[in-house]
């Protein structure tokens, strides 16, 4: 089973993710602070550390996606260190939008340390992680649909397609000659199995609404124009099994975690908004 399959299972247990950026691996433990603080380069008297040198690696890789040679980075760093000189000589930091800036990056900053803290602090179990999975996982019920559709442009073509439905016109005939949908069109307007969560909610809930072998009474709306739907069969999805979410179910289970501690300082928390 590919990771596309597990799609459905997430989607209907996860809410609103909370992406907190790593503060980056820890170092090695028999690196000393010592040899930390050695200098690397000086840069009109300014000394850059080997800590200094660490932490921008990392950041830059992070922001970039990449990994980039020891002399790039170094280069990278005296370009930036100069760069930063400047702006001091020329007082940019004084400037108020500058200001705000660097107030809202070490907000973020800190907040970021918060967070990854706290979840230091309660890592997670395997017990966690298999309940997890038994209750949010395994507990749920989910379909996946076969279903046929005809994609015209307004409502009026969508209910005379019903119309001849009603009076025993074929369905697939109809989807190769009226659908707009040219790709399900060859196919007579199959569109194969799928989960709710891979369509548009209109389109979904329509379908799952109907009986196998029915078709939508009334015109369906979605973004991409006017559908009439037949359902062609449906069959349960079979869960994905735990080593093989283990990885999704962690970051599930991590979020959980920030929300609760998140709930907790807003309960202690006096939170206004001015009128």
């Amino acid at each position: 089973m590919t990771d596309k399959h597990f799609l459905p299972f997430f989607a209907a247990i996860a809410g609103l993710a909370l992406v907190i950026a790593p503060l980056g691996a820890a170092q090695a433990a028999d690196t000393t602070q010592a040899d930390k603080d050695k200098p690397v380069i000086i840069i009109n008297g300014a000394v850059l550390t080997k800590q200094d040198v660490m932490t921008f690696a990392r950041a830059i890789s992070a922001s970039r996606g990449k990994q980039m040679s020891q002399r790039d980075i170094l280069n990278t760093l005296v370009d930036q260190e100069l760069l930063y000189q400047d702006a001091l000589a020329k007082k940019y930091d004084k400037l108020p939008e500058v200001i705000r800036e660097m107030q809202y990056q070490r907000q973020s900053l800190l907040a970021n340390v918060a967070a990854n803290e706290a979840l230091r602090a309660k890592p997670i179990t395997d017990q966690e992680l298999h309940k997890f999975y038994e209750e949010r996982v395994l507990s749920q019920k989910l379909k996946e649909y076969k279903a046929r559709h005809i994609l015209v442009k307004t409502e009026g073509e969508a209910k005379d397609i019903i119309a001849q439905l009603d009076k025993g016109a074929d369905f697939s005939k109809l989807a190769e000659t009226k659908s707009i949908d040219t790709a399900s069109a060859k196919k007579g307007g199959d569109l194969g199995w799928f989960a709710t969560n891979q369509m548009v909610p209109q389109f979904s809930q329509a379908a799952a609404a109907l009986t196998k072998g029915k078709y939508t009474e009334t015109p369906v709306r979605s973004k991409f124009g006017w559908h009439v739907i037949i359902l062609d069969d449906t069959r349960p999805i079979t869960p994905p099994k735990f080593d093989d979410v283990k990885k999704q179910l962690q970051g599930l289970v991590q979020n959980e975690h920030l929300n609760e501690y998140l709930n907790e300082l807003r309960k202690k928390a006096k939170i206004e908004q001015p009128k």
